[in-house]
């Protein structure tokens, strides 16, 4: 098994204390409890307007009460309000904003910057007063950093900004081997102890292909582009199930068997997404069926059984799954995003809201885990960082990876911003227990920003054609670049996937006798144990060795006193 030299990154997120108030930077008198609050009048102003005590009225007559209040407003596209924030310590901060947004029922969605870069986007749901939510974690350098909103849907009021500390254990991210379905295939087992043991350490080079039938040239044109212009291959490539169908006739394009060659033959990862055209072509209106646009289909008609379109969908389902059982036949696991971008709503799985979308989600697990019993599947769930998103999200219980697809490069230009901000709203949406990634993306990341913003994507996976080409969305210099970073993991640097080990469960170190807590008990055990009073423990006698050094001695008992006593809060051998 080869593994690439990685320069480690220790961080070290001790809470951060904010300087006091300097005249130079907009901070208010006021101090919030667990940060300091700035105020966006006070601060930098590019076409934004300031009001005060501002009571208006939208254009259905409900009025807009701002009062008690001096504030900051962007409208149009070209403007936008910052302010300078000091920290005395680089590290992971929460911002914390107080807004106003009455003019989309829906929401507004704005640019976030932070010292020029941009960190991702921002929803501000519709609110007729003052609402205060968290706008994301970002990473922040020592002494000053602009932090900006910039218009993009716009018409925003903003009120004041409370930047703190981010709670250390965001940036753990210490995720479950664990898959969701618990009869998993060992090549699934496989590929997630990999995937796991990867993260936050390095992001995995992936590459979405174009749709063609078996050998079709074009659907080899990325990767070509790639290894002539790198010299190497994506370790992951992203394939398209949408030209198969249960309810009418469908194209077989051979998907099914290119995924099997890809990891199989290429040692590669597979990822496979589900443009799903309407299930019995019901209510299409134009060959792209699978756009809201384009189809009168419901979901909510759909999930109600005995109706055409449940028949029509269960159809569709039961016949993907025969697919997925070729794979599963052939011993290839596979990372499976189905109903991506169903917040969006331009998909016919997301027109109607989350709460259709999430029964769906389910009855497709359900269906394919226990129905079908297609044991081969990683779960990935498309998300945004959106207010609502958690509404969407089905679960923990059915889902092993979060994904964003991600289209932020502006005005013709790339965007090598790594949206930290976006990477870590995604890991609060789960609690951090799950695997986070670029499921889809235009601009590739820069390394320097991947490193530099703390955002640990899990892999990056273009679009195909100009998505990937186009000098606007990735320079050349940019791509050579990730591609021979020590950071980036390509195809010739996977390990055998098939063999990779794996452990089905997770060790709770320090807890010795398998009760799921550490206390005194597992003190004498260990005492014990290192007495030769006992031989072994209860549980994996990994979970004695606490620094991880493959020995149990007095090292590993001192810090299981410490640990009691709460001079540490972790063992070595949990954070490596």
């Amino acid at each position: 098994m080869y593994k690439k030299t990685m320069k480690k990154v220790f961080l070290v997120m001790a809470l951060v204390t904010l300087l006091p108030l300097m005249s130079s930077i907009n901070a208010s008198a006021s101090t919030a409890s667990e940060g300091v609050k700035y105020e966006f009048e006070s601060g930098i102003q590019d076409g934004a307007k300031i009001y005060t005590d501002y009571l208006g009225e939208t254009d259905d007559g409900k009025i807009i009460d701002l009062t008690g209040a001096s504030c900051s407003f962007i409208g149009q596209k070209g403007t936008s309000t910052s302010v300078n924030v000091q920290v005395e310590k680089a590290g992971l901060y929460e911002l914390i904003v107080r807004y106003a947004q009455p003019f989309d029922p829906v929401k507004k969605v704005q640019y976030l910057n932070v010292n020029s870069v941009n960190q991702g986007e921002v929803s501000f749901a519709y609110s007729l007063g003052w609402r205060e939510f968290s706008a994301g974690i970002i990473k922040l350098s020592e002494g000053v950093n602009n932090i900006e909103f910039d218009a993009y849907w716009g018409y925003t009021f903003f009120d004041y900004l409370i930047v703190k500390p981010a709670d250390e254990s965001i940036a753990n991210l210490k995720v479950d081997k664990t898959l969701v379905n618990p009869n998993a295939t060992k090549e699934a087992k496989s590929l997630m102890s990999y995937l796991v043991d990867v993260y936050g350490k390095h992001i995995i080079s992936g590459q979405q292909e174009l749709c063609g039938s078996h050998n079709y040239e074009g659907s080899e044109a990325e990767f070509t582009y790639i290894k002539e212009k790198t010299g190497k291959m994506p370790a992951l490539r992203g394939f398209d199930f949408m030209n198969y169908r249960g309810s009418v006739e469908s194209w077989n394009d051979y998907c099914a068997e290119r995924v099997i060659e890809w990891y199989n033959e290429k040692n590669g990862i597979p990822t496979v997404c589900w443009h799903w055209f309407s299930p019995g072509d019901i209510g299409k209106s134009a060959d792209n069926s699978f756009y809201t646009a384009s189809t009168t289909f419901s979901i909510s008609k759909a999930l109600t059984p005995g109706t055409a379109e449940n028949t029509a969908l269960l159809k569709d389902i039961e016949f993907m799954a025969g697919k997925f059982k070729q794979l599963q036949d052939a011993g290839v696991p596979v990372l499976f995003r189905p109903l991506h971008e169903a917040e969006g709503g331009w998909f016919w799985w997301g027109a109607e809201g989350p709460e259709p979308c999430v029964k769906l989600y389910r009855l497709l697990y359900e269906k394919f885990t226990n129905e079908y019993k297609l044991n081969n599947i990683i779960w990935v769930w498309t998300s945004y960082t959106y207010d609502t998103s958690s509404k969407w999200y089905p679960g923990n219980d059915v889902v092993d990876i979060v994904g964003y697809d991600k289209y932020n490069a502006m005005d013709g230009k790339p965007n090598g911003s790594a949206i930290a901000s976006t990477f870590y709203s995604l890991v609060k949406l789960t609690d951090g227990k799950k695997l986070v990634a670029m499921s889809e993306n235009d601009t590739i990341p820069q390394v320097s920003n991947l490193e530099n913003e703390l955002a640990r994507w899990l892999y990056f996976c273009p679009w195909y054609g100009w998505h990937l080409t186009g000098e606007q969305n990735n320079p050349v210099e940019w791509l050579r670049e990730m591609y021979n970073s020590d950071y980036c993991i390509t195809l010739d640097e996977l390990p055998n996937l098939k063999t990779y080990p794996y452990t089905d469960s997770t060790i709770l170190y320090g807890d010795l006798n398998g009760d799921k807590s550490i206390d005194s008990i597992d003190f004498a055990l260990m005492k014990s144990y290192l007495l030769g009073s006992i031989k072994e423990f209860s549980v994996s006698s990994k979970a004695a060795d606490l620094n991880a050094d493959d020995s149990i001695d007095a090292l590993d008992f001192s810090y299981l006193k410490r640990y009691l006593l709460g001079d540490i809060t972790a063992f070595p051998a949990s954070i490596k």
